[in-house]
């Protein structure tokens, strides 16, 4: 029998690799730099029997994984995009498009509310999905805070910007502080942008915001949105815990 804790869900990201158990999921992600890093940790935790994958980076990450779980018997499943899965309905025409993470963002925020919502990935990039009754109906992909910053200063002759991401909203009164405050503003106009775009369709809506940089939008909180530790690996879980059930009948 396997049990909840021998289930590892492991979110590899563009910068980083994020992984917990499955029945540590409402606690504390795990973060390492690489895959080594992640294995190196796992040598001093209970052994895990299945490992769950979600892989947006390199094709070298999951190529690691696959060696580190045939050295060490453990069963690899490797998530991807799908069309139809647990009631939700994928919009994209080839799924193979459409990273896993965003796909498993929504199965997780899918778990959260019976409303349309949109569910806001705040990391290297920002990505937003619209669903309303099991419809995944299209969304957002822009640039995240880093990337928006780093563009002004690699294609502008004078902007410079330091690496400090704001505590706070305003306006600068130096090119650094105009500079982050302008790309905070940035990301806070997706989360407008959605909260317009559903108003105008529904009456009731929820939107759920996660991602490594999910803080920039917690004035959103205030107003009813959910702010969750990490979508994808709620994502995985779902995966995991269907297959969990099917072994134990």
């Amino acid at each position: 029998m396997v049990t909840e804790s021998e289930v590892l869900l492991v979110d590899a990201g563009n910068s980083s690799i994020k992984y917990v158990s499955l029945k540590d999921i409402n606690d504390s992600i795990h973060t390492a730099a690489s895959p080594q890093a992640c294995f190196d940790t796992l040598k001093n935790s209970q052994p895990a029997k299945f490992i769950f994958l979600s892989n947006v980076g390199k094709a070298s990450i999951e190529e690691q994984f696959h060696h580190y779980c045939a050295q060490n018997q453990i069963q690899l499943r490797v998530i991807e995009t799908e069309k139809h899965r647990f009631s939700l309905t994928n919009a994209y025409s080839d799924v193979t498009k459409m990273g896993v993470d965003r796909w498993l963002a929504m199965l997780a925020a899918h778990t959260m509310t019976d409303r349309a919502f949109a569910v806001i990935d705040v990391g290297t990039a920002i990505t937003c999905d619209f669903v309303a009754d099991g419809q995944h109906l299209g969304g957002w992909i822009t640039p995240g805070y880093g990337l928006m910053k780093d563009a002004l200063v690699k294609n502008t002759a004078k902007v410079i910007a330091d690496n400090q991401i704001p505590t706070d909203f305003g306006i600068g009164q130096s090119t650094q502080d105009c500079v982050a405050m302008g790309c905070q503003a940035a990301v806070h106009g997706v989360y407008l942008s959605a909260v317009d775009y559903l108003s105008s369709k529904h009456d009731e809506f929820s939107i759920i915001i996660g991602g490594g940089g999910k803080n920039m939008l917690a004035f959103a909180q205030f107003d009813g949105s959910i702010l969750v530790a990490n979508l994808v690996v709620h994502g995985l879980a779902r995966y995991a815990r269907r297959e969990l059930q099917a072994l134990l009948f």
